[in-house]
């Protein structure tokens, strides 16, 4: 009999996953639960295939479409109240997921309110790497769809404990997620900044560029930090690459109004000093001014040029390292 049931469910959640697509939420059915839905931006085609599956189960899933990585208080304040007001969380698990701030705070917050989760895996996850309060739960795969994943939906919905009356006096609500990005972007326009922190700031900003909802705005710190006065040399090398990787181009402009970036001397031809021993060979005799240039002893990738002599401050892979035996 359990299996006749089990099949009936498959078949049932069959038809639910070829339904088309639409924006009309249906009203809840007695049994219907409220669902907080939980997720990270980049996952939102897949959050529409889940809604819409749950709304056909008569149940009233919410999403806030509408979230941005930089918002004002109205919309925390919004999510915050559809949590409290809600059944359960459905939590959707990527890994994606994870480099999501709000998602955090919400999964947080429905914990303190003692809202039932139910994870929901849309990409193939580590389970070792899920946050506490999910990584001792069963989650269903909706990574295929399909009707055996309907049925895992239907059957692990109907399944959540009641939600339990909200806590008097209620928990302290999490603050608005502050913008990682908009901390970059204050670092990137600072009055003045070390090679030590423009190395770092590229690094960081590198690693957002594998975010979609985050590359255009990286892109756009990248150049901004390239049109700096004192970018240094170390830093135009890692910088100038990773710009023409994402743009596909072969070649970059130097930023307008100067050649190369300040403080830059040159990294090769008859002006930069190829040993230590050998002094400074240039046309006119003078000194190039200072900057890194091409390490003349050959155990680092650069060294740093000050008044006529090479210094102890060497360069690898954007790294700044002394080397004493100079």
């Amino acid at each position: 009999m359990r299996g006749a049931n089990l099949r009936s469910k498959e078949r049932w959640a069959h038809g639910l996953m070829g339904m088309p697509m639409t924006a009309t939420t249906p009203e809840a059915a007695p049994g219907g639960r409220r669902l907080f839905v939980s997720y990270a931006r980049p996952d939102s085609e897949a959050v529409q295939r889940l809604v819409e599956v749950l709304r056909a189960l008569h149940h009233v899933p919410w999403v806030d479409r509408e979230l941005e990585s930089e918002g004002g208080k109205p919309w925390w304040d919004r999510i915050l109240a559809e949590i409290e007001a809600c059944d359960g969380i459905i939590v959707v698990l990527s890994p994606q997921l994870f480099d999501s701030v709000p998602a955090e705070r919400e999964r947080e917050y429905a914990d303190e309110l003692g809202k039932p989760p139910l994870p929901v895996m849309v990409e193939p996850v580590t389970p070792d790497i899920l946050p506490r309060e999910l990584s001792a739960r069963q989650f269903v795969d909706f990574t295929r769809g399909g009707p055996l994943a309907g049925a895992m939906l239907a059957s692990a919905v109907a399944g959540l404990p009641p939600a339990p009356p909200l806590p008097d006096p209620i928990p302290k609500r999490p603050d608005v997620p502050s913008s990682y990005l908009g901390d970059l972007r204050d670092r990137v326009r600072a009055p003045a900044l070390s090679l030590e922190e423009q190395i770092h700031l590229i690094t960081e900003l590198r690693l957002r560029l594998d975010l979609e909802r985050e590359r255009q705005a990286v892109v756009t710190l990248l150049r901004e930090l390239q049109q700096r006065r004192d970018l240094c040399h170390a830093t135009w090398q890692l910088l100038d690459p990773l710009l023409k990787d994402v743009r596909g181009e072969s070649s970059e402009p130097a930023p307008p109004g100067d050649e190369r970036p300040a403080e830059a001397g040159p990294v090769s031809g008859p002006a930069t000093p190829t040993h230590p021993d050998q002094g400074l060979v240039t046309p006119t005799h003078r000194p190039p001014p200072p900057g890194w240039y091409p390490d003349p002893s050959g155990r680092h990738q650069l060294r740093w040029f000050w008044n006529g002599c090479w210094t102890r401050q060497a360069s690898d892979h954007g790294k700044v390292v002394d080397d004493p035996n100079f």
